[in-house]
């Protein structure tokens, strides 16, 4: 009975692997028909994502063929754009790597608190508002910036975990918690971002309001990202936010207002806001950022600036007051009421303990005029008074080499008594 089933399960599963195999050859065809602009949910972009690529890069335009934006990326139809002047498009066709965008209208950005509903199925609870802690972390931590570091790919070491260190530096000198993880996610690919989730995890653990996955462009033109603020070359930086995820407006919402931040204390610092097919772990929080800071032509030290001065525009954006660490806080009247009742409260004491010693007003006063007399002149060494006088013989002057000088002592009868020093020692 079961030698004559076995031949029957044979073929069921092999009719099942050439039914799916059928599946995949019918779904690469329609694609290789349809172009890239369908590519957005093929079976082939679920088993191996291919947001990022290596060596070449998209260029947005706008409908009349305008350059909006370009990146390292592949760009999917559907994707979204807030360009620096805040005119958001969405990408309504793919032809090669350029991206046609059409104007869908201006955002109204805000820098202020909002509230924001934090999914029931969200992996890790966030913190409320107002929290000091922040994470940072690098899924693609080999990335670096050429000028600097003569190759555009070092594992484990990248520039990029450099601009990480200065921008958590610049956090905690506003007075912020600041969990830098330079965990390597190596190697260089998609799925580096589940690699990466359980750091991103393990932060939002440690009570971090807010995550940001730092990472580096690969645009060839290294003046495409660099602007001069305040006097100095730095980068400027792209938002970019996953649109597959159920914090997606959570994490928009939180783009818009860093932006808005910047765009009020550095203006120009903020490339602008992607909103592409993907999810990079932002579901895990509704303040999860992914970072782009430059692009591998620029220098490592044009990276730490752009991103020093977006560190600036974080604590106001999450409700924290800076807190400059190594600042000093300034004395108030408050301080110098509580320092005058210390001292207050000293002399009073000091003064109630000398009259319960000496067992009456006028014996205490006694003793504290003999310690102010003796005792205090006596620790300041100031006892010429007492000293024997020095008399020199008639005629004798300073500068005579044969000066004698003799002590004037008095007889021990005809020092003056110390009446009071007698009563006090009588006791």
């Amino acid at each position: 009975m079961n030698k004559l089933r076995r031949p029957g399960r044979f073929w069921s599963r092999l009719i099942l692997l050439i039914s799916a195999l059928a599946l995949m050859g019918i779904l690469t065809f329609q694609e290789s028909r349809q172009g890239a602009a369908t590519r957005v949910f093929s079976l082939k972009n679920l088993l191996i994502s291919q947001a990022h690529t290596e060596g070449q890069y998209s260029v947005l335009v706008d409908e009349q063929g305008r350059m909006l934006d370009m990146m390292a990326r592949r760009v999917y139809l559907n994707d979204e754009y807030i360009a620096a002047d805040n005119r958001r498009y969405k990408v309504i066709r793919v032809e090669g790597n350029r991206a046609v965008c059409r104007e869908i209208g201006i955002e109204q950005l805000s820098q202020g608190e909002e509230t924001i509903a934090v999914p029931a199925r969200t992996a890790v609870p966030v913190q409320a508002g107002g929290n000091q802690v922040i994470g940072v972390y690098h899924s693609h931590d080999d990335e670096s910036y050429v000028p600097t570091q003569g190759a555009e790919s070092i594992p484990g070491s990248g520039g990029v975990l450099q601009v990480g260190t200065a921008f958590a530096n610049r956090l905690r000198s506003l007075g912020l918690t600041v969990y830098h993880d330079q965990t390597s996610h190596a190697p260089h690919d998609d799925a580096a971002y589940r690699r990466s989730r359980r750091t991103a995890m393990g932060l939002l653990q440690k009570g971090a309001a807010a995550i940001f996955d730092l990472h580096r462009d690969g645009v060839p033109d290294p003046t495409f990202y660099r602007r001069t603020i305040n006097g100095q070359d730095v980068t400027m930086i792209r938002l970019v936010v996953g649109r597959e995820n159920q914090n997606m407006s959570a994490n928009l919402d939180f783009a818009k207002r860093l932006k808005a931040a910047a765009d009020a204390r550095y203006p120009g610092l903020i490339r602008g806001i992607f909103i592409g097919a993907g999810s990079y772990n932002q579901d895990l929080s509704p303040r999860a950022m992914l970072l782009e800071v430059g692009t591998h032509t620029n220098t490592l030290a044009e990276a730490e600036r752009g991103t020093t001065l977006f560190a600036d525009v974080v604590p106001p954006v999450l409700g924290v007051a800076a807190r400059p660490t190594a600042a000093r806080t300034p004395s108030t009247a408050a301080d110098w009421k509580g320092v005058l009742f210390v001292i207050l409260a000293f002399v009073l004491g000091g003064a109630a303990f000398l009259i319960i010693s000496a067992g009456s007003w006028e014996k205490a006063v006694a003793r504290l005029k003999q310690f102010t007399s003796i005792e205090w002149v006596n620790l300041l060494g100031w006892r010429r008074s007492r000293r024997p006088l020095l008399t020199r013989e008639a005629g004798q002057g300073p500068g005579n080499q044969k000066e004698i000088v003799k002590l004037d002592k008095k007889p021990a009868a005809e020092s003056t008594p110390n009446d009071e020093r007698a009563d006090w020692q009588k006791e």
